[in-house]
């Protein structure tokens, strides 16, 4: 809500004097100069209208707009200095609570089970954390794992993204995001946008038939150990689960630039990890990849940080990631 201003406060008295004002001038003028009793009768009628019309505004302020400089400007309803601080103390308590609602959950949580999705502890991890398995998917500390140990179904779909169906993709879908991880990419695309840090999605949710033909593709031209140190075999790619995506430019060029670092920096203050960080292969099993974010939540996502040295996923819950051949 706006605070009280001289020019709100002359657009207020204006807006007064040509509503009401006027149109009493104008009665009164034409009272004295005009002697035909009809076409003054039919000046009143002019002036009903006039004061209606002129009213829509104001109402339009009071019921739509109450706490806008709309309504401070047009109906003089402005928040003096100390309810305008109180407003914004209500909003960062409301703020607050939903950042702290935010951070202590993820949609990559283990999903509710049913007859369909049976769900059995199959092992543990080094760090004591339950390897759990639900239809086929694999959860280890409420947090769906994808790596070259833990693969997906082929016929894995995300569930409640953005884009809502994502089943029906062949190709890539750049929106079938996780709505909640999505929400936050909004908020980290605009605040890097308001420092000169243009980011967009590349490459965001991958089908299983999609990540075949581009795992092919490169181990024809590169061959398979080669190819295995960059992409994912089918089944095994993050991108398959909705939860991650490649922002900008996923090759090597994009490392060291400007909107590297930003992303370096800043993803963790959105719930977001470098999924494989620098001088960190030996535990991913993948090369250094600045493009490459994943969600976790905003809890993790900071103690993942670590000052800028990040922990992998593998490293934190005590987990390989290795292809058995």
């Amino acid at each position: 809500m706006c605070e009280r201003s001289m020019i709100f406060s002359i657009i207020y008295y204006v807006y007064n004097f040509v509503w009401i004002a006027i149109p009493i001038i104008y009665l009164i003028t034409f009272k004295l100069y005009a002697s035909n009793r009809k076409v003054y009768i039919k000046a009143v009628k002019y002036v009903l209208i006039w004061l209606v019309v002129l009213c829509i505004p104001k109402f339009i302020g009071w019921t739509f707009f109450p706490k806008t400089c709309y309504n401070c400007a047009l109906n003089n309803v402005c928040l003096d200095k100390e309810d305008e601080k109180k407003e914004m103390d209500n909003t960062k308590t409301e703020s607050t609570t939903k950042s702290v609602q935010t951070t202590t959950t993820t949609k990559s949580e283990i999903p509710n089970t049913t007859h369909n999705q049976p769900t059995n502890v199959i092992g543990k991890s080094s760090k004591g954390y339950d390897i759990i398995e639900v239809d086929g998917a694999t959860y280890i500390n409420g947090l769906l794992i994808v790596n070259k140990t833990y693969a997906v179904p082929s016929n894995y779909v995300p569930k409640n993204t953005k884009n809502p169906k994502p089943e029906t993709y062949t190709n890539a879908c750049q929106d079938c995001i996780d709505l909640e991880a999505y929400e936050e990419w909004t908020k980290m695309k605009a605040d890097a946008a308001s420092v000169g840090i243009n980011l967009w999605i590349q490459s965001g949710y991958r089908p299983y038939v999609l990540q075949q033909k581009l795992y092919n593709n490169y181990v024809a031209r590169d061959g398979k150990a080669e190819a295995d140190r960059y992409s994912a075999r089918p089944g095994y790619s993050e991108h398959q689960t909705g939860l991650c995506f490649d922002i900008n430019n996923p090759s090597r060029s994009f490392n060291g630039t400007t909107e590297a670092k930003w992303i370096n920096d800043n993803a963790s203050r959105y719930g977001f990890i470098l999924r494989y960080p620098k001088d960190k292969e030996n535990e991913t099993g993948y090369m250094y990849e600045s493009w490459h974010v994943r969600y976790v939540g905003k809890e993790l996502a900071e103690t993942l940080y670590n000052n800028g040295d990040w922990i992998t996923l593998e490293s934190y819950l005590g987990i390989t990631s290795e292809y058995t051949n």
